[in-house]
C-alpha cells in the first residue's frame, strides 16, 4: 500500500469519529459491557433489585431517535465549527438535510424532523455520555500519530525525530454564573472581589509538528496548572517529551515525568535556577549536569517518590527585537542525542501554543460557552477540541501537498471550507463523491487552494498584551439585585 493511500486512510479514521458507524458501534458495545460490570467490592446480586431504567446506560437512550449518538456528536462539532453556535442552528441544518447520510438504513432524517423546537437536541446533548468524547479524543490521538508519522505507544526508545513532542500550556475560559456552575467552577477572585463569571482551567498538550491537540484535561481556576499537569502525564504514552515554560519548571512536574517514562524540556525562574546552580555561575552556552532535590515546599502527585532527579542545567542567552534573552532550560534528555542547539530550536517552538490557543477560543468560539450546567461545559470543551483536531488533519493533509507545509494553510480558512464540505457531504451532495475516501480527496485538494500570503518580512515577536475596546457602558461591579434597589430609590425621589 502507498504512503499516501495509508495517509488517506488515517485521515478516514479520524472523519469515522463522525461518519462511520463502525466506531461508534463499538464503542456502545464496550460501554454497555463497562456498565454493566458491578462496582468493586459488590456482588453480582446488587443490581437486582434497581429497576430497568436504572440499568440502562446514557448511550442506550439513543436508540430509535432522530439524535443518535452519532448525529449529536456530529451537532456538537457542528456547533463549534459554525459561526451561529445556537440549538436553533442545529435544528435548521438537520431539517435542511444537513445529516442525512447519517441515518439509519438510508432513511433521510430530515423528513423525520418536522418540528423546529430544540428541546429534542438539547434532551440529546444531556444524555451524552461525557465518556464517548474523551474516548473520541483518545482515539484521534492514536490515529493522528500515525498519520504524522510516529509510533502511538513506543515499545522501544525512539530516536530525537521520531519521539512524541507536545507543548504544555494553560488557558482559561469563561461561562455565565449560575448556581450549579459556581459550585463547580468557582469564580476567580482578586482584591477587587469575586469575577462575574465562572472560569474553567484548561491544560493542552499540543502536538509540536501540527498543532492539534494530543493530550486535554479542563478544572476549577483554583486548581493549580501543576496539579493539572501530574494528572495529564500519567495516561500520557511512553517516551513523550514535554516542553513547558517557567510555571511547569518545578520538581514535581519533571519528577512525574520520569515516574511515566516521559522526558521534560521546561524553562526554570532565574531565582530557581540559581539554587541548582549552588553559587556556581553559568556562561552563555554552557550545561551542567545536576541533581535536583526536592525542596520543603515542593509538593509531589500521589505515588511520586521524594527523590532526586538527575536532569542538564542550561543556560543560554540571546538577543532578540533589541533586548536579552536570558534563557533558564532544564531537561532529562541526555547530551549525547539533544545537543544544546536542538534543545534551544525546540524550546523557541513553545510559542507556537500561544497562536493555538488563539484559533481555538477565537476561531472555534470556545472563550465563552454558553452552558449552565458543569456536565455540559465539559461536553462542550471537549467537542470544541475535537473540532479543532478535525480542521488540524485537514490542515495537515493538505499542507503535505506544499512546499511550506501546515504553515501555509490558513486555520480560518481551513474551518470554513470544511463546514462546507461536511453539510454537502451530509446532504449527499456538492461533488458527488460515493466514497468517504473520494470525499476526503476532494476536500483536500480544496484547501491546499486556501495557502496565507508570503510575508516579506518575518512576522514580529507577539507581545502578550491585549487592546480592549472601549464600551459604551461601564464594568459592573457589585450585586445587581441592590443595583436595581438603588434604581428604585434614585428614581422615587
Amino acid at each position: 500500500m502507498s504512503q499516501s493511500l495509508v495517509s488517506l486512510v488515517s485521515v478516514r479514521e479520524v472523519f469515522a469519529l463522525l461518519l462511520s458507524n463502525h466506531w461508534m458501534g463499538r464503542w456502545q458495545k464496550k460501554w454497555r459491557l463497562s456498565q454493566a460490570l458491578p462496582a468493586s467490592g459488590q456482588g453480582r446480586n446488587t443490581r437486582r433489585g434497581q429497576s430497568k431504567k436504572a440499568q440502562k446506560s446514557p448511550g442506550s437512550g439513543f436508540y430509535q431517535r432522530i439524535f443518535s449518538l452519532r448525529v449529536t456528536l456530529w451537532y456538537l462539532i457542528f456547533q463549534r465549527l459554525n459561526f451561529d453556535t445556537t440549538l436553533a442552528a442545529v435544528v435548521s441544518n438537520l431539517r435542511a438535510g444537513g445529516a442525512d447520510r447519517l441515518g439509519r438504513r438510508g432513511r433521510k432524517l430530515s423528513k423525520r424532523m418536522r418540528s423546529t423546537q430544540t428541546s429534542a437536541y438539547n434532551q440529546a446533548r444531556q444524555r451524552l455520555p461525557l465518556e464517548l468524547l474523551q474516548d473520541a479524543l483518545a482515539h484521534f490521538t492514536e490515529v493522528w500519530l500515525r498519520l504524522v508519522g510516529l509510533e502511538p505507544v513506543a515499545q522501544h526508545k525512539p530516536g530525537p525525530l521520531q519521539r512524541t513532542r507536545q507543548i504544555l500550556d494553560g488557558s482559561t475560559l469563561a461561562m455565565l454564573s449560575t448556581p450549579e456552575l459556581a459550585k463547580a467552577y468557582p469564580p476567580a477572585r482578586n482584591k477587587s472581589g469575586a469575577s462575574d463569571w465562572c472560569m474553567m482551567r484548561i491544560l493542552t498538550g499540543f502536538c509540536v509538528r501540527s498543532g492539534a491537540v494530543l493530550s486535554a484535561i479542563e478544572g476549577a481556576v483554583q486548581r493549580s496548572e501543576q496539579a493539572m499537569a501530574w494528572v495529564l502525564m500519567e495516561p500520557g504514552a511512553r517516551f513523550t517529551i514535554w516542553i513547558g515554560d517557567r510555571n511547569f519548571g518545578i520538581w514535581s512536574v519533571v519528577a512525574q515525568a520520569v515516574r511515566f517514562e516521559q522526558d521534560v524540556l521546561v524553562r526554570l525562574t532565574k531565582t530557581r535556577a540559581a539554587k541548582l546552580c549552588a553559587g556556581r555561575a553559568l556562561t552563555s552556552g554552557e550545561e551542567r549536569c545536576i541533581q535536583w532535590f526536592p525542596s520543603r515546599g515542593d509538593q509531589g502527585a500521589p505515588g511520586i517518590e521524594r527523590g532526586a532527579v538527575s536532569g542538564r542545567l542550561i543556560y543560554v542567552r540571546l538577543h532578540k527585537n533589541g533586548a536579552w534573552i536570558h534563557l533558564w532550560l532544564f531537561t532529562t534528555l541526555d547530551a549525547k542525542d539533544y545537543p544544546l542547539s536542538l534543545l534551544v530550536k525546540w524550546y523557541g517552538q513553545r510559542w507556537q501554543a500561544e497562536l493555538h490557543f488563539r484559533s481555538v477560543k477565537t476561531q472555534m468560539k470556545m472563550a465563552e460557552l454558553d452552558v449552565s450546567t458543569p456536565q455540559m461545559a465539559r461536553k462542550e470543551f471537549y467537542a470544541g477540541v475535537l473540532a479543532y483536531n478535525l480542521v488540524r488533519a485537514v490542515m495537515w493533509k493538505a499542507g503535505a501537498r506544499l512546499e511550506a507545509g501546515i504553515k501555509a494553510i490558513s486555520f480560518s480558512q481551513a474551518r470554513r471550507v470544511l463546514l462546507e464540505q461536511l453539510n454537502q457531504w451530509g446532504r449527499g451532495l456538492g461533488t458527488g463523491a460515493k466514497t468517504l475516501e473520494v470525499w476526503i480527496g476532494l476536500l483536500l485538494e480544496e484547501i491546499a487552494q486556501h495557502t496565507l500570503p508570503k510575508r516579506r518580512q518575518p512576522r514580529p515577536t507577539e507581545i502578550r498584551k491585549v487592546r480592549h475596546r472601549r464600551q459604551k457602558f461601564p464594568a459592573f461591579r457589585g450585586s445587581r439585585t441592590a443595583a436595581r434597589a438603588r434604581d428604585l430609590i434614585a428614581k422615587s425621589s
